[in-house]
């Protein structure tokens, strides 16, 4: 998973700085993980998590390497593994090193229970107190929140069971309402409900996030909705498509589910982004952006580049509605 830094959210001076703001770049502090970090001309430009199960078969770990430097070629990387056994974690850590050669940024560091080496695994143990540091206190005023664990990501986009019935009551409601509506007052509709509900996420009750669950399963009023996502106004559209995964009933869920990961990905949030796509999959549904979904992440495209693809997205469906 990716979190972009696009803005500058806290300074970095060393080590201790850097274990406290990984958590808050991630989303969730880590367990047994790998975290890459790609630092180009002093900027953190990707922060980047894997399970340590994932990278222990041979070249998996070199392979994620060499696809974030072909992005970023002339940068150089920091590594830290979050382990229980701490031989697992240096294990990997050695071989990120080895084939970084000269991209090495800093020693790698290796965090285990409650502590922490740098170097290697026979150095001198240190404290590990990542709220402490005055990059995390940087990163908490900037809103990045650090979650005890990254299963709380799912946690949020999963409906209160004893709401089922009102959920279901709200959803048969919105299909009631859709039934006249044509395919360019499916596009009316969804692009004016979405302008109002984006003003106030928080004020929207159940009725009307069923409905902008049920619009968005247009694939025309969904697209237009997808061009109209601005980067500034991200936050937003992640607490809206939040509320309304949750306010859909199981099985209805794959094209909210689809339009919060772009937004997530839009505001950085890599976390969250892979949350939904892992959802997604578990629910047995590809919808329309999914396959644009993973290859960004494929491709390692960093979400500054989003304005420019929002631009090419246009012009394909303007070629397609020509044809």
């Amino acid at each position: 998973m990716t979190s972009d830094t696009s803005v500058p959210v806290a300074r970095v001076r060393d080590l201790p700085d850097l274990l406290g703001v990984i958590p808050h770049l991630l989303g969730f502090h880590p367990e047994e993980s790998m975290v890459l970090i790609v630092i180009d001309n002093g900027r953190i430009e990707l922060t980047a998590r894997a399970d340590l199960g994932d990278l222990q078969p041979a070249n998996h770990l070199e392979l994620m390497i060499d696809r974030m430097l072909l992005r970023w070629p002339a940068a150089g990387m920091w590594l830290v593994a979050y382990a229980a056994e701490e031989r697992a974690g240096w294990a990997l850590l050695r071989r990120g090193r080895k084939h970084l050669g000269d991209a090495m940024i800093g020693d790698p560091a290796c965090v285990s229970g409650g502590r922490y080496r740098v170097g290697d695994c026979w150095g001198p143990q240190f404290d590990h107190d990542p709220r402490s540091s005055a990059a995390a206190a940087s990163a908490t005023l900037h809103g990045l929140q650090a979650r005890p664990r990254r299963g709380m990501l799912a946690e949020q986009l999963r409906a209160d069971p004893g709401q089922a019935a009102t959920v279901e009551a709200c959803w048969f409601r919105a299909l009631q309402r859709a039934m006249p509506l044509d395919s360019s007052a499916w596009v009316r509709e969804l692009l004016g409900a979405l302008a109002s509900a984006l003003r106030d996420p928080a004020g929207l009750g159940p009725d009307e996030l069923a409905w902008l669950g049920l619009l968005i399963n247009h694939p025309q009023a969904r697209d237009q909705a997808v061009l109209s996502l601005e980067p500034a106004a991200a936050d937003s559209w992640v607490e809206l498509w939040s509320r309304v995964v949750r306010a859909c009933p199981h099985g209805t869920q794959s094209q909210p589910l689809a339009v919060l990961a772009l937004a997530a990905w839009v505001n950085g949030n890599g976390a969250l982004q892979t949350v939904c796509l892992e959802e997604l999959e578990a629910q047995g549904v590809r919808p329309g952006l999914q396959d644009m979904l993973e290859d960004l992440n494929e491709g390692i495209i960093p979400p500054s580049e989003w304005d420019d693809l929002r631009v090419r997205f246009r012009d394909l469906l303007e070629e397609a509605d020509a044809g």
